[in-house]
């Protein structure tokens, strides 16, 4: 059940950039209060990645699917309470990355020269993310942003894209994000705060899947085809 209105597409899509801009804000804030100065490339060009990559999301949902688009904006009152506790664990610790590698790569240098291939490894591994994360979107009409059965949406389990090869492909992506995310700032020290979000993420991978196993309809046939929940050939 939804706790307000059903939005319009369009109303959902500003609502949706409104919120992007303010973490946009969050994440700038963040990054150079803890670099202690605004002279930082690799700042900026993390922020404009990061701002570019979120608003174009954004619009292509709205192309895309845009039921989708109003569903991940909206809050409703099934969501699972587990996901009350561990979404804003997540955004603590992803949030802290960004602090932590601000103040490292940025200012202290606690990790001294990080040498510029593995930071262009790190923004290659980011955009990997990036698309990985949007494919299973785009893959998936029911990737809602809370954990939660969608009977209002007469929910079905997906198949295609990624999930053919792992049944929780954007939380792999989340993980592989944060995990990444220090390299590019210059900050192995961020790698800390990072894995404590990915662990968030696997968290939320084990009670989700539970989940969907005793509520959704096909999972449990399609666990069987599809054997691995993050990591293919691993778990």
């Amino acid at each position: 059940m939804q706790t307000h209105p059903t939005l319009t597409p369009n109303a959902a899509m500003l609502k949706m950039l409104a919120g992007i801009l303010i973490s946009l804000l969050l994440v700038a804030a963040l990054l150079f209060a803890g670099a202690g100065r605004l002279d930082w490339d690799l700042g900026w060009l993390f922020v404009s990645v990061w701002g570019l990559l979120k608003i174009l999301f954004v619009f292509l949902l709205r192309w895309h699917d845009p039921a989708l688009l109003v569903e991940r904006i909206t809050r409703h009152e099934n969501t699972q309470k587990y996901d009350r506790w561990i979404v804003p664990a997540y955004f603590v610790f992803a949030y802290g990355t960004i602090l932590v590698a601000g103040l490292d790569g940025g200012r202290f240098r606690w990790s001294g020269e990080v040498p510029p291939l593995l930071i262009l490894a790190g923004y290659a591994i980011y955009l990997f993310g990036n698309g990985l994360a949007s494919w299973a979107v785009s893959a998936n009409p029911f990737f809602s942003s809370e954990s939660r059965l969608q009977t209002d949406r007469d929910q079905i389990v997906t198949h295609s894209g990624p999930y053919a090869f792992v049944r929780h492909p954007a939380y792999s992506a989340s993980i592989l994000i944060w995990l990444v995310t220090g390299w590019m700032l210059e900050s192995y020290w961020a790698a800390l705060p990072g894995l404590l979000a990915a662990v968030m993420m696997v968290i939320r991978t084990v009670y989700e899947d539970r989940m969907l196993r005793a509520e959704l309809p096909g999972y449990l046939e399609f666990a069987e085809q599809v054997r691995f929940r993050l990591i293919p050939g691993i778990w």
